[in-house]
């Protein structure tokens, strides 16, 4: 079936995201270098994060709740006033951060937008990510937005059946291999995996099978229309 919507994942797809979070960790380090070793702070951030998913989900908001619960743990309840402010200013920074757009991706939007409807659909904080959308100067060319807690074959599932969007028509468009295209291929759409610069460990899919069909892999943005056109002549 040919493609009648083209759907983009919006952190470290359209924008750089990962990267944000990698400056605020090595932050979170030295804030706590007193209490704890780099690695010991790192790796019981992350078991926290795991562990806060499902109450919290995904963006800056949950980080930041998890960087203070890590604190606390790290620090056996002895973290300081100032240092738990040092971590709330490093969540406030990440929120107001100025959004960087990877190269091509203006240019590639007006391509697509003049032959194809598009579409956001991202995971976390309802308020961060719409805000994000509308600093980024991308949102006149996404008339649907959608903001999930998690994506699943089911979460899409919902979205395609709100808008009537056949699922077999969809493209989705993204950097994550376990959010952007293992739910979408399953569903049996298409999916373009367009690896990031930095990707978040609970992102990555270990042994992912790349010869699926409906699977694409470009190195960047920019390469999306000429692949767009090679599909729609091989579908009928």
């Amino acid at each position: 079936m040919k493609i009648e919507m083209i759907a983009f994942d919006a952190d470290d797809t359209l924008w750089h995201g990962e990267v944000h979070y990698r400056d605020a960790l090595e932050d979170f380090k030295k804030i706590l270098s007193t209490w704890g070793e780099p690695q010991t702070i790192d790796e019981t951030l992350y078991e926290i994060e795991m562990k806060n998913l499902p109450l919290y989900g995904y963006g800056v908001k949950a980080f930041t709740l998890s960087m203070l619960e890590a604190a606390v743990k790290i620090s056996e309840s002895n973290v300081s006033g100032k240092e738990v402010a040092d971590i709330l200013s490093l969540g406030r920074s990440m929120l107001e951060t100025e959004i960087v757009l990877y190269p091509h991706v203006k240019e590639t939007l007006e391509v697509l937008a003049g032959s194809f409807p598009l579409m956001v659909i991202t995971k976390g904080d309802l308020l961060d990510q719409t805000g994000k959308l509308s600093r980024s100067g991308l949102e006149r060319y996404f008339p649907l937005v959608e903001v999930v807690n998690e994506k699943t074959p089911q979460s899409y599932q919902s979205v395609f059946e709100k808008y009537n969007i056949d699922q077999n028509s969809i493209l989705m468009v993204g950097n994550s291999l376990r959010s952007d295209v293992v739910p979408i291929l399953a569903l049996g759409g298409k999916s373009v995996h367009i690896q990031a610069d930095t990707t978040w460990e609970h992102e990555t899919v270990p042994g992912f099978d790349t010869s699926q069909e409906g699977y694409y892999s470009i190195e960047h943005i920019g390469l999306l229309p000429d692949l767009i056109k090679k599909i729609q002549q091989y579908e009928v």
